[in-house]
């Protein structure tokens, strides 16, 4: 997978990254963002996730589904 990186200055609660860092177990600033916003963005595609239709479902029944939301 090709990552594409933007270089920011932002802002950083210090109490914040550290309980990051520890909860995500990783290491540097960086990283640890990077991995709480893929985190974060994982989170809300497993949000929509429907485990009796996207696993038991029909394909059709899967569709429709999605559809809906």
């Amino acid at each position: 997978m090709l990552m594409c990186m933007t270089r920011t200055t932002v802002d950083v609660d210090e109490r914040a990254l550290d309980a990051a860092r520890r909860e995500l177990g990783t290491r540097g600033l960086s990283e640890t963002v990077n991995m709480a916003l893929r985190d974060a963005a994982r989170r809300r595609v497993l949000k929509g996730f429907d485990v009796v239709r996207d696993i038991d479902g029909t394909p059709q029944e899967v569709a429709a589904g999605r559809e809906r939301d």
